[in-house]
């Protein structure tokens, strides 16, 4: 760490002070935090959330998580209850604590799946401790690119990226309270040079919208403070903000804009080489510069009439793989994937079909069993003025010769 706490804020932030503390309920009515904690197992117990499956809240972590919540949730005992059981049903149902266990057991962020493709499209930084002790967590908004992230990972991968970085921010925090018996919080600092209209675009920005409403909703007052950097002006700032920045937390933020507004207050925070260099003007990290070409530039593509579908074919060989990806360009179209096999009577197989039309990268794999063809509709009929323009690669290969 740079710095040993702040003697005042280890005070403030003492685990065993901020239990005896007083607080000011969402009624106005005075608790400390241990009643209203007891108050939220009381309330888990007689639902039967508690006991606690000790994966997802250790034993020498619950007071603390409870305690986020209790504070997140303004000191409402029922709905911070109610919020702590839909996070333990998450975490069940997204087998998040496979992902601590993996984390627990040294996996870095650079060991992340899909983690070198994502940075360069939504660059996060972990450096190291403010003045308080506190991680420093660095996200180069005005990097994200939410169109190429789109055509980089499918939803599901996109969206473990987040969990993943949550989940080790999450354990890193709890860790260094079971250490210190301090409820530490991170100093999140987001960069926001080289934000644009490109950030509003509909399809990709809402998708992400959901995945981080959905992700940051189950991790609680992880934040101490938010520094926004180069900030530009405020229409595009008030836009981003409401869709990565949950709104219980909008109090903490800092406002700021080029570097000689920020470069006090940032050394204020934490000693300069705590940082990265590229927020003080410096080159940006290894593997940022130049993103290069991206593959999905190399691939072919088909234009889907408005009120019209386009139908594709594969032939694909006994015992061969059928790769696919597939990728609209910049708004939604339906998708159908089967395998038909090429002897009278066979039966189809269906490799891909949803309910809703897809707006980002979808990929998968067959390994035909019979002489056949994957059929490919793209289905654009729903429309009734816009074409669309799909990228798409399919390859077939024998894995057995290939090792795999």
């Amino acid at each position: 760490m740079s710095a040993a706490f702040n003697p005042k804020r280890s005070e403030e932030l003492n685990l065993t002070a901020m239990l005896a503390k007083q607080w000011e309920t969402d009624t106005k009515h005075l608790m400390t935090g241990q009643q209203g904690i007891d108050k939220m197992k009381e309330i888990l117990t007689a639902d039967g959330t508690m006991p606690f499956d000790e994966r997802s809240v250790p034993p020498e972590w619950q007071d603390a998580l409870l305690l986020r919540f209790w504070v997140g949730f303004k000191k409402n005992c029922a709905n911070a209850a109610e919020a702590f059981k839909k996070m333990l049903e998450w975490r069940k149902e997204n087998s998040i604590n496979d992902i601590r266990d993996k984390i627990l057991g040294g996996l870095k962020p650079e060991q992340f799946p899909r983690y070198e493709q994502l940075r360069r499209f939504y660059p996060l930084l972990k450096t190291g401790f403010d003045k308080n002790g506190c991680p420093i967590n660095i996200t180069l908004t005005g990097l994200i690119d939410p169109a190429k992230l789109v055509q980089t990972a499918t939803t599901e991968e996109i969206r473990m990226y987040i969990v993943y970085e949550m989940e080790y921010k999450l354990v890193q925090l709890c860790k260094l309270t079971q250490e210190t018996g301090i409820v530490y919080r991170a100093l999140e600092v987001h960069d926001l040079k080289g934000l644009g209209m490109h950030h509003l675009a509909t399809g990709p920005i809402a998708l992400l919208r959901k995945i981080v409403s959905e992700v940051s909703s189950n991790y609680v007052e992880l934040a101490d403070k938010v520094l926004l950097l180069n900030v530009p002006y405020a229409t595009v700032v008030r836009s981003v903000l409401k869709q990565v920045v949950p709104s219980r937390s909008q109090h903490k933020l800092a406002v700021m804009g080029g570097v000689e507004d920020y470069c006090h207050l940032l050394t204020e925070h934490a000693d300069r080489d705590q940082y990265h260099e590229c927020l003080f003007g410096g080159a940006l990290p290894e593997g940022l510069e130049d993103s290069g070409e991206d593959d999905i530039n190399k691939w072919s593509s088909v234009n889907v009439p408005a009120r019209d579908k386009k139908v594709l074919k594969e032939e694909v060989p006994e015992g061969k793989t059928f790769l696919w990806s597939v990728c609209p360009a910049s708004q939604d179209v339906g998708l159908e994937l089967v395998f038909v096999p090429g002897a009278k009577g066979g039966k189809a197989v269906s490799l891909f079909e949803s309910s809703e039309r897809v707006a980002s990268l979808q990929r998968g794999s067959h390994k035909a069993a019979e002489d056949g063809a994957v059929v490919i509709t793209f289905d654009n009929t729903y429309s009734y003025i816009n074409s669309k323009t799909v990228q798409y690669t399919f390859e077939v290969h024998d894995l057995r010769e290939e090792g795999g």
